[in-house]
């Protein structure tokens, strides 16, 4: 994990050597179903509310980790889980979603316990009637018309699409019989589909005439239309302003789902002809930091492709007997001391001391750490931390890591050679504050020198005087520390859930660094239910960073790059996308997006059920709509979890040099004659907005590549409308 050495971390944000003892880990023996994910009811062919739910628990029914559960649907037809086989996690849960099949009535499921098949437990669920569509009046329409669509079933949060764009809805009648929506602008001219969803109920198709008219596109404030360029050049046409003016956002946006894709654009209002390059800043090359973590998620791609020994349940799963250390116990480890970390030469030997047990963790150090380190003290507040705090907020979000070594606990070794890792030149620019690697719990290197065979975790040690590398005092390792803890504990259930009990690739790089930062997030908001402020900032402060400086200019940044885990801006842009989708489809999408085979673009569809273009470009609009004064935007269009602007506006106040503006995304601002050109890379895009004074001339749109022609369709380019005033 990389972070940046001048942390805001003070601010408060308003809004083997030596014997082991022998310990008997718990079995599993019993499965009891979560009672709130029982009974539960849905359209068909929706996603039921609430993820079902069991808890594994050993025969004197305390909770137990990895124990394996398969689920099945013993009644109902077309049903579909999100995955056969899930793990409990460190809270004894263990949890699958459950779409229900296309015939209204009752479904089952069982949930059977895999160590003991006689235990099992069984869900109802219950198909309502989906939504039904049987007519649209008019038939024939344009964008920004109302159209009523009859049918029944028609209620709760239903959304219209008419051409596969979404349609604002205005109302829905209270017997569900009816539903009146407007009709969004730029589709393609002739026959378009109409269909209601109800979460991944999808109501029959209708089908209507849409027709190009050519006439000013009249939208009303909040509309707003994601446009294919296709359709730009003859449905772009603005209206004169009113009495009281009128603004615009235009967002020229790549929605590829695809990485490191990238295209030039040009985008004109009323043929401008001089040209006009959106402002540059200069990209910050990665640092030794960056390449280092880079380089082990490159190697952890490999490792995903070589071949596997046949899957040993007795390895995902806790023996009945496993070594546990005691205080002052020591241990050999094999640590990366270098970028490359692949030839033996690459692993310093270490010798290391227990100074922490706990429930979930063992805290190791160093026998060469340097003096005047962490206490005693230190060490059980470090690692009680882990234990109390940050494992059940890991393990509810993502699942379960792998067990390995079969003793139930991860490893945390604090060790010099992590401080080693950053070299003094790099000391005040970025620092390696400790990292996790699969080596050491792949099967495929059991046998293998280089690898610890266990769930370990690296993190640096606290080195007053720098006589490793950097200066790093003891307080320095307690606020950087615990967050690195959280970070690398996600890589390591990420790696154990898509690779070792699935058999998949690793997830990629730009998602599986976005699910960690945002595991950091979760962390923040887990102390700040506890009224804990200054572990609330901590915890929170790299995002909101990496987000400030991603979206001071969004346009120079991917969101989806193709070489290494990002760099800050597209980290930031990572970790407000994942916290947009969070915001939309609940927080149990993070253990779908975890606990899978799929990976990337394609898991984030199956956990969403909409299409890559279509989240995309909501959470571009998002961005910059959602907490906007005087403006309500859609709910798509929101985020929930945190209100931006007030934040950043209270970062500002407080840390003006760090935070150089109340709100980082500052579109350039034009009238109607205009010209902006650009690159536009994968997920991202630019923001320009357009304000019309009083009864001024409206205006029409070209949006090209910077020649003139066809923007390169590789990128899937979108112009994203939405009218502010």
């Amino acid at each position: 994990m990389t972070k940046r050495v001048n942390w805001l971390a003070a601010l408060l944000i308003g809004a083997a050597c030596g014997g082991t003892s022998e310990i008997d880990l718990p079995e599993p023996a019993s499965v009891e179903a979560v009672a709130a994910t029982n009974g539960q009811s849905a359209p068909a062919g929706a996603r039921l509310p609430q993820a079902l739910a069991v808890i594994v628990r050993a025969a004197d029914g305390t909770p137990v980790p990895r124990g394996d559960i398969e689920w099945s649907v013993t009644s109902g037809t077309g049903a579909d889980l999100s995955d056969q086989s899930t793990t409990s996690d460190g809270t004894g849960r263990a949890a699958v979603t459950f779409r229900l099949g296309p015939t209204v009535g009752e479904y089952t499921v069982r949930a059977t316990l895999v160590a003991n098949r006689q235990m099992s437990v069984e869900f109802t669920a219950t198909a309502t009637d989906p939504p039904q569509l049987s007519s649209v009046t008019p038939s024939t329409f344009t964008g920004g018309d109302t159209v009523t669509i009859a049918g029944s079933a028609l209620s709760g949060a239903l959304v219209v699409e008419i051409g596969s764009g979404p349609a604002r809805v205005l109302t829905i009648a209270a017997d569900g019989s009816s539903v009146t929506a407007v009709v969004p602008a730029c589709l393609m001219p002739g026959a378009v589909s109409i269909v209601v969803r109800i979460d991944l109920a999808t109501s029959n198709a209708l089908t209507g005439t849409y027709e190009s008219t050519g006439q000013p596109l009249a939208l009303a404030a909040g509309d707003y239309a994601s446009v294919d360029p296709a359709q730009v050049g003859t449905c772009a046409i603005f209206p004169d302003a009113g009495v009281s003016g009128a603004e615009y956002m235009f967002g020229p946006q790549s929605v590829t789902g695809t990485t490191g894709q990238s295209a030039s654009y040009r985008l004109r209002g009323n043929a401008m002809t001089t040209v006009v390059a959106a402002p540059r800043r200069t990209r910050t090359p990665p640092t030794h930091a960056m390449r280092f973590h880079d380089a082990l998620r490159a190697r952890e791609a490999e490792f995903a492709q070589l071949p596997k020994p046949p899957l040993e349940p007795e390895l995902l799963a806790p023996a009945a007997q496993a070594a546990q250390p005691d205080i002052g116990d020591r241990r050999n480890f094999r640590v990366c001391r270098i970028v490359t970390c692949s030839a033996v030469d690459d692993f310093e030997r270490v010798t290391a001391e227990v100074m922490f047990v706990g429930d979930h963790a063992v805290v190791y150090q160093d026998l060469n750490a340097p003096a005047n380190g962490l206490t005693p003290s230190d060490f059980g507040s470090l690692g009680q931390m882990f234990d109390d705090d940050l494992y059940e907020v890991n393990a509810r979000a993502f699942g379960a890591e792998s067990d390995v070594d079969r003793n139930g606990r991860v490893v945390i070794l604090m060790t010099p050679v992590v401080n080693g890792l950053t070299t003094k030149a790099e000391c005040e620019i970025a620092i390696i504050t400790g990292f996790f690697f699969a080596l050491d719990v792949d099967p495929a290197f059991r046998n293998d020198e280089r690898s610890n065979q266990a769930e370990v975790f690296y993190t640096l040690v606290a080195d007053p005087t720098g006589s490793v590398t950097c200066e790093h005092s003891v307080d320095r390792i307690r606020r950087l520390v615990p967050v690195t803890f959280i970070h690398e504990l996600q890589h390591m259930i990420s790696y154990n859930q898509h690779v070792l009990r699935r058999r998949g690739n690793s997830e990629v790089l730009w998602m599986n660094e976005a699910m960690s930062h945002l595991a950091e997030e979760l962390g923040a908001l887990h102390f700040l239910d506890q009224g804990n402020d200054q572990q609330f900032s901590r915890f929170a402060i790299g995002n909101l960073f990496n987000a400030f400086l991603y979206l001071k200019d969004p346009g120079a940044e991917f969101l989806l790059p193709s070489q290494g885990t990002g760099s800050l801006e597209e980290r930031g842009a990572g970790w407000l996308f994942l916290r947009w989708v969070v915001d939309q489809f609940g927080d149990e999408i993070t253990r779908r997006l975890v606990e899978t085979s799929l990976t990337g673009a394609a898991n984030v569809q199956q956990a969403t059920g909409e299409s890559m273009a279509k989240l995309l470009a909501q959470w571009f609009l998002a961005n910059y709509v959602s907490d906007l004064p005087n403006f309500t935007p859609d709910g798509r269009l929101q985020y929930t979890t945190w209100a931006f602007r007030t934040t950043y506006e209270s970062l500002n106040e407080q840390a003006p040099d760090d935070f150089d503006r109340p709100y980082p995304l500052v579109p350039d601002s034009v009238g109607a004659t205009f010209q902006r050109s650009g690159t536009l890379r994968s997920g991202s895009g630019e923001y320009i907005r357009v304000v019309l004074g009083p009864l001024e001339r409206g205006f029409t749109l070209e949006f090209t590549d910077d020649t003139g022609g066809t923007i390169d369709p590789v990128v899937v380019p979108r112009l994203n409308v939405i009218r502010i005033r």
